[in-house]
């Protein structure tokens, strides 16, 4: 489950989309909680500044809560601790709305699109994704490849 500030009422209701095409890629069960924020250059600036040591706009920025996770996970694999309640609290993600529209208008497609793949690119990453070696880079690419389609936002 999302929740989400900031957010107009289309980007929330896509950004929901994608997390549903998320879990289902990824055989999933839904007992996650997820914060996102869609925020201003300067937020995220100070954000990836103080938590990366890179001073600059960023797209998106995800902290998961746990390391190293492989969905499908199942909840019994979460102590009592780790839950609110029924969900266990997955991470959170800034996404800058000024950078997202920045990009689309840069790579030829449109707003909605970005912001669909930024949700996507920063799920993935709190399910334990990543790309920085580039056997990781192809099965998160894949991933977001077949995520996309499942929303209807092929690149």
């Amino acid at each position: 489950m999302l929740f989400v500030e900031g957010a107009k009422i289309f980007e929330k209701s896509l950004m929901k989309r994608v997390e549903r095409a998320v879990l289902e890629e990824l055989g999933q069960a839904d007992f996650f909680e997820t914060s996102v924020s869609i925020v201003d250059a300067e937020t995220i600036r100070k954000v990836n500044a103080d938590q990366r040591g890179v001073d600059k706009v960023t797209d998106v920025l995800s902290f998961p809560y746990f390391e190293g996770l492989r969905p499908p996970v199942r909840e019994d694999a979460f102590s009592d601790a780790d839950k609110d309640g029924k969900r266990v609290m997955l991470g959170y993600i800034l996404i800058c709305r000024e950078r997202a529209a920045e990009q689309a208008e840069e790579l030829g497609h449109s707003y909605k699109r970005e912001l669909g793949f930024l949700t996507c690119h920063g799920l993935l990453h709190l399910f334990g994704f990543d790309h920085i070696k580039s056997e990781d880079e192809e099965v998160m690419t894949a991933r977001q490849r077949a995520i996309m389609e499942r929303v209807g936002l092929k690149a």
